[in-house]
Order: structure tokens, then C-alpha cells, then sequence
């Protein structure tokens, strides 16, 4: 009787001491969601699909990459405002938005792009060609292959003579830039305009000048080309061929009423233009002496100041100076 007292107290004691372990168990058991860990499964809304109840290889590609980790914890952090449905095709298109987009827009940019956001502006952007006829493209296949036979059936055809290409050049500008008087005439006889400017502010006029092509220049000229259209550096078709060494161009532009010191946006006259870009070859020594001969002016300045002597000397023009100083003398 005394033993299963004994033992009756010791039972007594062991669930004194079981009860309160139950106890603390429980309180822990009960902590276990307010673990960081814990939250972030209760708060996960990603809905129960096939593709989250399948084994984790099916995710790999959402999950093994630090851009990933980063949307998965954006989208569980306000699971109210994105529809369960959703939830894993928004995860991916994060996903991939943030691993294929470059940190910074600007390393796509070309060079081009780059200076038009700075305010730089090197030449006019061509604009687009509107839509040729079968006459007109005709045309144009034509002058570009070189042949008069062609260009004179596409103008039977109704061709338009002032239909431009993609940099704003017509047929006349493209014949003058090939460089075939026999196309650029035929043209011209037919209507088409020597004063048309393309994208880049040339005229076949100007072009005729800067090449040297005097045949076609007397032809514009006679015709009734217009002697003061300018370049988009503000230079005359005696500037272009001046300072392109064409002699006999220039020769022919001075019997016309060009001024022979007319300043382009540089502060350049032709026979400053003649000595800086000339490099005081024969040429360019020519036309400095027919420029003086008919009325230009060796002392006038540019911007910098400098005069034709200086420029000439400047540059170890020797010739060049011998024959400025001959010339100024008479």
C-alpha cells in the first residue's frame, strides 16, 4: 500500500513537470509563423496551378538568377493588388525585362543619335521619298545605269523630273553627280530644275561648279540657273570650285556677276577658301591669281583675323605668297 502511494506521488510528479514542457512546446510550435521565413510562405500568391504544385525543376528559370529572386519578392509583398491568375506570368515578363535590357540607354545610341541629343547637327536628315511612278523609277534606273536612251523613254512615258530619291535628289542632281552631260542635258532641255536643293543642301548647279563640269555649267548658266544660291556652309558656286582647284570652272563662273569676295558662314572668301583647302598646289595658285586679277581682295580678313598673306604664309605656302604679293602690287 505504502508503494503504490509511492508511485501514485511520482506520477503526480512527472506531469507536474510534462504539463508545463507541453505547455512551452506548444507557445514554440505557435511562434513557428511569425519567422521571416514562415511569413514569406503565408504571404506567397502564387495560386495553386499545375505549375507551382509540380516539382521545383519546372522553375528553374525564375529562380536561379538574382533578377529573379528580386521579382518574387516584389510580387509577394503586395499579393491584394495582383490577381493569382496573373502572378506567375508578371513574375516572368520581370524576369526577362530585367535580364535583356541594358542598365543604360544611352550604350545602344549611336554616334548619331548621341550628338542630336546634344544639340549637335553635322547635316540635314533625309527625308523620306514619296512613291515613284513606273515612268519615274524608270527614270532613275536610267541616269544611275548611265543610259540616254532610257531616260529619254521614261520622259516619253510622263517620268517626273522632280521626283527625288531618299536623300532628296532628282534625276538632274544624279545625272550632274555621275558626271554624264549628255544625261544632265537631255534633262534640262526637258524642264527639269538645276536649283533644286537635296537633303543636303546641293544643287546640280553647285554640284556642276564643285566638279568642274563646264559644259554642264555653261548649259545651267545659259539657261537661267540662279548664280547666288549657296551651299549649307554659305559658299557660291565660285567658292565650291575654287576651293575644289576647277579652274576652268572658275574661269567661266567669273564672267558671271558671283561676288568675287562674297564671305561664306566661315568668314571665308573664295580666295581664302583657294589657300586653306588649295594645299598651294598649281591649281590653286591658278585661281588665286585669276581671283585677284578680277577684283579679290588679299587684305580682307576672316574670322581669325587672318588675311590671304597670312593664311599663306601660315601654311608654308611659298609660291603662294610670292605670287600674293606679285599680284597686289599692280
Amino acid at each position: 500500500m505504502a508503494l503504490h502511494s509511492g508511485l501514485s506521488a511520482q506520477r503526480r510528479g512527472i506531469a507536474l513537470i510534462a504539463l508545463p514542457l507541453a505547455a512551452a512546446i506548444g507557445a514554440c510550435t505557435g511562434c513557428a509563423p511569425s519567422s521571416p521565413q514562415a511569413q514569406e510562405a503565408v504571404s506567397d500568391p502564387v495560386p495553386a496551378t499545375s505549375s507551382s504544385i509540380s516539382p521545383p525543376k519546372a522553375t528553374p528559370s525564375l529562380g536561379n538568377s538574382p533578377a529573379s529572386s528580386r521579382g518574387q519578392q516584389s510580387a509577394s509583398s503586395q499579393p491584394s493588388t495582383i490577381a493569382p491568375t496573373k502572378a506567375p506570368s508578371s513574375t516572368a515578363t520581370k524576369t526577362s525585362s530585367v535580364a535583356e535590357t541594358p542598365k543604360s540607354s544611352e550604350t545602344s545610341l549611336s554616334p548619331l543619335a548621341t550628338g542630336a541629343k546634344t544639340g549637335a547637327s553635322l547635316k540635314a536628315l533625309p527625308s523620306s521619298a514619296a512613291p515613284m511612278s513606273k515612268a519615274t523609277a524608270q527614270l532613275f534606273a536610267a541616269v544611275n545605269a548611265g543610259k540616254p536612251k532610257g531616260v529619254k523613254a521614261a520622259i516619253k512615258n510622263g517620268a517626273d523630273l522632280s521626283a527625288k530619291d531618299e536623300s532628296g535628289r532628282t534625276a538632274l542632281m544624279r545625272a550632274v553627280i555621275k558626271k554624264n552631260p549628255a544625261i544632265a542635258k537631255e534633262l534640262f532641255e526637258a524642264g527639269a530644275d538645276p536649283d533644286v536643293k537635296d537633303d543636303f543642301y546641293e544643287s546640280a548647279f553647285l554640284r556642276a561648279s564643285a566638279n568642274g563640269q563646264v559644259a554642264t555649267l555653261k548649259l545651267f548658266i545659259d539657261g537661267g540657273a540662279d548664280i547666288t544660291a549657296v551651299n549649307r556652309m554659305g559658299g557660291t558656286a565660285l567658292t565650291v570650285a575654287s576651293e575644289n582647284g576647277q579652274v576652268q570652272a572658275v574661269r567661266h563662273l567669273l564672267r558671271t556677276d558671283i561676288p568675287v569676295d562674297h564671305v561664306n558662314d566661315l568668314g571665308w572668301t573664295a580666295l581664302h577658301e583657294t589657300i586653306v583647302l588649295g594645299q598651294g598646289t598649281n591649281n590653286a595658285i591658278t585661281i588665286a591669281r585669276l581671283l585677284i586679277i578680277n577684283g579679290a581682295n588679299p587684305n580682307l580678313k576672316d574670322h581669325s583675323g587672318s588675311d590671304a598673306f597670312k593664311l599663306a604664309r601660315e601654311r608654308q605656302q611659298k609660291q603662294m605668297l610670292t605670287m600674293l604679293q606679285a599680284a597686289s602690287k599692280r
